[in-house]
């Protein structure tokens, strides 16, 4: 059976969460941001709190922990208990004893929860200094032997690093180990996974769970990402727009969903079976990489020189209305790869060739003419758009400078818009006014402004919750059938590039270790590589699209 079978009828209650009400303060007439919740997780148990951004789930989360922005929002009805005690009629004072020592939290992005210029043993240390008292040497010891159980290597090193100095896996075991140093009785983990390469992820999957069988602690594990559930949950509770719609042990869950939103959920999963191969039909390669090499070289205070292959001898071509997929972990070399490829940095040595241009060679100001034939698409639309400028101008800074008028720019805009299924009326709004999701989809109408040849995907989709997510592969899928364009797809999700990709480049530590049609590689891999990620990917043994467990084999 695939999903883990344990019952918690006889655990006692860590946290009962009664008709939980939030909401926004000083708006009156506004709905509730999260409206009468009502949820109970026992020791030892984990349950994950599931449902797309907007749904109210990080507002539940920061309600518990008593971190509810001032000024924002705030509780208006129900209660929140942590073994009998009312969270939200303690003070400021006694809620800080409880967190860390009694209830801790794991948040998403690891680098901002971080101090940057304090080194992570200090900063697991003053936890320790804010609720017990000990000697400097218990100190250090006990935070080197958390650190050790959370599996970091070399833990008297990363005692004295910086968090740039860490991987993401990294920083994230350090925060797990914050967490987790004063044992409590609660963890929450708000999305800790979301930014994370399949095989780290799965990694900070196993510790968490390996961590709560040996402490017997309570998780609230928040995420999107149902593969993750099927990989951790005893009990499932969905929100949509800040109120419960469903809730269920994990696995008569994910046979049985009751609710139509918990069915959208399931079904958007991508899916590890390739799509159906799709005709070449013999087009001509529209971007063709030969032998591409990029080293990074640096010298020390004693000039010591070290060189990093970023990326050595990568080749492969892409024809026009064919997506190619470059897969791998984070350091696999997979955006140096692209990046590359835009000409954003200079490759070391090697051919690049874009609609019969050579891209490799001619200096930065040389390209600009030829730059409109290959486009980009980052993975934080947010941070790729301005936020000073309306869509409209974003969408027609391009032309302009290609000397296109701007009444024929704003035309063409809003036709883009239509395209990428927004409305017109979006020319004059700003960034901050649209959804994730939507932002995406004007980054990708501002890179169509530019009638590219071939569109280079980085990471475009990795941040979206997964019904979004579907949204938008859809849309490229039916951008490509209707424009003809070429798109270079970078992703750490095999299951994203099972969906959308043709052919698939497996990398690893600047190599392609793996190239061919996504059949062969994503259906019958043959580098163990390959076979590792393949292994790693979340819920890779359910079918969710039709609610059923599938081979293992």
């Amino acid at each position: 059976m695939y999903f883990k079978k344990r019952t918690f009828d006889d655990a006692r209650v860590i946290l009962d969460i009664q008709d939980l009400t939030v909401s926004l303060e000083g708006v009156s007439g506004a709905p509730p941001v999260v409206n009468r919740v009502s949820l109970q997780i026992r020791n030892g148990e984990t349950a994950c709190l599931v449902g797309e951004s907007g749904s109210g789930k990080s507002v539940t989360s920061l309600a518990v922990m008593g971190l509810l922005p001032k000024g924002a929002l705030r509780v208006t009805g129900g209660k929140i208990l942590l073994e009998g005690t009312n969270l939200l009629e303690l003070s400021p004072q006694a809620l800080r004893e409880i967190r860390a020592k009694r209830i801790s939290m794991v948040f998403q992005e690891p680098m901002t929860a971080l101090n940057p210029v304090m080194r992570v043993g200090d900063q697991i240390e003053e936890v320790l200094d804010t609720h017990v008292r000990l000697s400097a040497r218990e100190k250090r010891n006990r935070v080197l032997d958390i650190m050790r159980q959370v599996r970091l290597p070399d833990v008297e090193r990363i005692y004295s690093s910086y968090p740039h100095q860490l991987s993401g896996g990294q920083r994230q075991r350090i925060m797990i180990a914050m967490a987790l140093v004063l044992e409590p009785q609660l963890l929450i983990a708000d999305e800790p996974t979301t930014a994370l390469d399949v095989t780290t992820q799965k990694q900070i999957l196993s510790l968490i769970a390996e961590l709560q069988e040996r402490h017997g602690t309570a998780v609230l594990f928040i995420t999107h990402d149902m593969g993750v559930v099927a990989e951790i949950a005893d009990t499932v509770h969905v929100m949509k727009r800040g109120e419960l719609v469903e809730h269920a042990p994990v696995e008569r869950l994910f046979r049985e969903p009751k609710n139509e939103y918990t069915k959208r959920l399931l079904r958007s999963v991508p899916s590890l079976v390739p799509r159906p191969p799709r005709p070449a039909n013999g087009a001509e390669n529209v971007l063709i990489v030969s032998n591409l090499q990029k080293i990074y070289t640096s010298r020390s205070l004693f000039s010591r020189t070290s060189h990093v292959h970023a990326a050595e001898d990568v080749n492969f071509s892409i024809a026009r209305g064919r997506t190619l997929g470059i897969v791998g972990e984070s350091g696999s070399g997979k955006s140096t790869v692209a990046r590359c490829v835009m000409r954003l940095i200079d490759p070391t040595a090697g051919k690049i060739e874009v609609a019969g241009k050579d891209f490799a060679q001619p200096s930065r100001r040389a390209l600009r003419p030829y730059r409109r034939h290959i486009q980009i698409v980052f993975q934080d639309p947010y941070r790729s758009l301005n936020p000073r400028w309306t869509i409209g101008e974003s969408l027609i800074e391009g032309p302009l400078n290609r000397g296109q008028d701007r009444k024929t720019a704003l035309a063409r805009a809003a036709e883009l818009l239509t395209l990428v299924g927004l409305p017109e009326d979006a020319l004059s709004r700003y960034p901050h006014q649209f959804s994730g999701g939507q932002r995406q989809r004007i980054a990708i109408a501002r890179a169509l402004a530019m009638e590219p040849d071939v569109l280079v995907a980085d990471e475009a989709v990795s941040a979206l919750d997964v019904s979004v997510q579907a949204q938008v592969l859809d849309l490229l899928d039916e951008l490509q059938q209707k424009l003809g364009i070429a798109i270079l797809f970078i992703t750490h999700d095999l299951r994203v590039a099972a969906q959308i990709c043709d052919d698939v480049a497996v990398m690893q530590r600047g190599r392609i270790v793996e190239y061919g049609p996504a059949q062969d590689v994503l259906a019958n891999p043959k580098h163990p590589y390959t076979r590792a990620l393949i292994e790693a990917a979340p819920g890779r043994f359910w079918d969710f699209a039709n609610f059923r467990e599938v081979s293992a084999a």
